[in-house]
């Protein structure tokens, strides 16, 4: 936990991180980050958008420090996460691609079950989107594909202990400066220890964004599963702001979030925060556009 937390201290210095690449001047620090701002959306007018769509084709590296606050039965545990979460396209042909969404953490928690205390790795969730190059029209753009839940988790109480597949289906609209869409994805368990609990859960993420002209970045989502075998729903609303930037002449975008959970699920969190780096990389190898 001291290590995590130390990790999550250091959120508000990486919001400073502009500040390592600054060349000595005239202008003040101030007006040297919004400069390179203003750089970053000159160069990149897009760039801000397409993070903001889960089926944009681009590889990107989102990587996150995430606290918990009010877990357990006594509503006093807290857990620290940094999160892994990188989307890779591929080409297909001239017409289709596949976009790979991977999703690891590692977790501390500490009387979130019970008094004890966790720490490793969590499942890995591995998601592959087949979508079209081209829109629907309207600037609708989808995808369709399997969601697999491998059991990773380095200790059984931050992880299923069951493999889990099932189908998962994504629908977003962009037209400038709206985002508006939603992933869909229902996952059964299909192998695993027999004393480990069956896992029957559906899972849905709307998203709401609005993108300014200088590639601010206001966005409304949630992550909202239904335990079918429990007929209990779970996850957190949460409210993010996130600002493109340039550090040592690359584009990244950085984002902070708070989360609320306003369900009255069992042993649940009652608010986290969220600060997350994305690092995209344009490179037709990977079949950027």
């Amino acid at each position: 936990m001291k290590r995590s937390a130390a990790l999550l201290l250091l959120c508000p210095h990486l919001l400073l991180a502009e500040e390592a690449w600054e060349e000595p001047g005239l202008l003040s620090g101030r007006e040297r980050r919004l400069e390179r701002r203003e750089t970053a959306t000159d160069e990149y007018p897009d760039l801000s958008l397409r993070l903001e769509n889960p089926l944009a084709r681009i590889l990107v590296i989102p990587t996150s420090v995430e606290y918990k606050n009010g877990s357990g039965a006594l509503g006093r545990g807290e857990s620290f996460a940094i999160r892994l979460a990188p989307r890779v396209p591929f080409v297909i042909n001239e017409e289709w691609h596949v976009l790979s969404k991977s999703d690891l953490a590692w977790v501390s928690q500490k009387d979130v079950i019970g008094n004890s205390s966790q720490e490793g790795l969590t499942d890995l969730v591995q998601t592959f989107f087949f979508s079209p190059d081209r829109s629907l029209g309207w600037d609708l753009y989808w995808g369709v594909g399997p969601t697999f839940v491998i059991p990773t988790a380095t200790n059984h109480l931050l992880g299923t202990d069951k493999l889990s597949v099932g189908p998962s289906f994504g629908i977003f609209r962009q037209s400038k400066p709206w985002t508006v869409g939603v992933i869909l994805n229902h996952i059964w368990s299909v192998a695993g220890p027999s004393d480990a609990s069956s896992i029957n859960a559906s899972r849905i993420e709307p998203l709401l964004g609005y993108t300014t002209e200088r590639s601010t970045t206001f966005s409304l989502s949630a992550e909202l599963s239904f335990d079918w075998t429990a007929y209990q729903w779970s996850g957190p609303l949460e409210f993010r702001v996130s600002q493109l930037t340039l550090i040592a002449d690359h584009p990244v975008q950085w984002g902070l979030g708070f989360r609320y959970h306003a369900l009255s699920e069992p042993n649940a969190p009652k608010w986290g925060a969220v600060f997350q780096v994305s690092f995209p990389i344009e490179s037709p190898r990977w079949g950027s556009q």
